[in-house]
This record gives C-alpha cells, structure tokens and sequence, in this order.
C-alpha cells in the first residue's frame, strides 16, 4: 500500500510538471493539473506531501501600455497575479509576474491583452456621441477639458476589469476546493515563495486612486469593462474555459 501510494504521488508531481516550456500544449496542461487533483482525491494525498521544486518559478515581463501620459491597468495586474498564482511587481516601462512557468506565462500574456483591449476601447469611447455629451457636461460643471472625462473612461473600466478577475479567482480557489479537497493553490503560493525569497527583492505597495470626474464616462468605462473578454488573454482550449 505503501509502495502505492508513493508511485501516486511521483506522478502527481510528474502530472504537476507538465508545462507549455517543457512542450506541453495548453490544452494538455490545464489536463494535467485536473488528473492531479482527482487522484490527490481519490488516494486522500494532501498537498503538504508534495514536493514541486522541480518546477522552478521564473520572471515574465509584460510591456506597460499608456495612453498619453497615463498607465493602463496597473490596478490589474495585482488581480491578474491573483487569478494566476503569481507574485507581481512594476518597473517604469513593465510589469514583472514571477511564478512557477505556466502560471507566469498565462499571466503576463493576460495582462498585455487587458491592456491592448482598454486602449482600442479608449478610442472608440473618443469618437462616440457618448463621449461627447459627457465631455460637454464635465467641462460646464467642473471646468474640466476632455482629457479627464477619458480618463475616467479607463478608470470605470479598469475598475470593473479588477472586480471580474476578482470574481474569477475566488472561483478558482472553490473549484480547486471542491475538485481535490486540498488546497493546492496553497502549495504553489508556498514554492513561488520561496523562489521569490532567493531573488532578495524588497517589494513596497502602494494603491493609487484615480479621480472621477464624469459619472457618466465612468458608468461607460464599467460597460465597457464588461465587454472586454479575459478569455482573449490566453488560449482557446483548456485555462480559457475558465477566463469568461
């Protein structure tokens, strides 16, 4: 029994190990982790007896967007690491998701396409009568230009991007509770730890608040927020069932 329930767990790390850098298609990793986790089930493993070192965390980068001097989605990216069992942490000109390689990669990739879709809105909010009307009302009661009545576009849609992927990690976290009985979202959190102490970065956090000037360009950016797809971020099979 003993010797089996060994051989167990040398493959459910051997499963934990399938990643797109070692070959792996998308579709075949999220498989995977899905295997194992119904046999940490059904032999009643927990996760505490695993060993995932060999699945070294790694860095992925992803370009800041700005549109004119501001950055884009930086709110999101503490959401993204979130949802993708990520660290993150910024640079002037990136944003850093450092995690075991699959989660990292998703992550980064995430991010970038978050990032390209609020600038397309942007400028589609720019050229609507929408726009025009909330801009023509921003400059008559609070003496503001144009500029501010956009950037409060992005921030109702950033914000509502942040509560989506919010929604989306918590069901996450319940999936892996109820699929497995273990969590093993812990474990990975407790490795990326680990490798993140070796790299001695000190990280700091701060939250940045953007003003609301029009109710009305924020109320847009929120619908607008709600179109943008996640599932865009990453691929059609597998993890991208699980990003609407």
């Amino acid at each position: 029994m003993n010797s089996e329930r060994e051989s167990v767990k040398e493959k459910i790390v051997k499963l934990l190990n399938v990643t797109r850098d070692r070959g792996a298609s998308e579709n075949e990793a999220m498989i995977a982790a899905e295997r194992a986790a119904e046999l940490m089930a059904h032999f009643d493993i927990e996760a505490s007896e695993l060993s995932i070192r060999s699945t070294r965390s790694i860095e992925k980068v992803a370009k800041k967007r700005r549109y004119g001097s501001r950055q884009i989605a930086t709110g999101c990216a503490y959401w993204v690491a979130q949802l993708c069992d990520c660290m993150t942490w910024h640079h002037p000109d990136r944003h850093v998701f450092f995690g075991l390689s699959h989660d990292a990669e998703i992550a980064a990739h995430l991010f970038d396409t978050i990032g390209n879709c609020i600038v397309a809105e942007a400028d589609i909010y720019k050229v609507s009568p929408d726009f025009v009307s909330a801009a023509e009302r921003a400059r008559q009661e609070y003496w503001i230009d144009a500029r501010a009545v956009v950037g409060t576009f992005i921030t109702g849609v950033e914000d509502r991007i942040c509560g989506r992927l919010r929604a989306l990690r918590d069901g996450k976290e319940r999936a892996v509770q109820e699929a497995s009985g273990r969590s093993l979202v812990i474990v990975k959190a407790e490795q990326v730890k680990k490798d993140f102490e070796v790299l001695e970065i000190k990280l700091r956090h701060r939250r940045m608040r953007q003003n609301v000037w029009s109710a009305a360009a924020y109320r847009s950016g929120a619908a607008a927020g709600d179109r943008i797809p996640l599932s865009r971020g990453v691929k059609s099979e597998g993890a991208t069932g699980r990003l609407k």
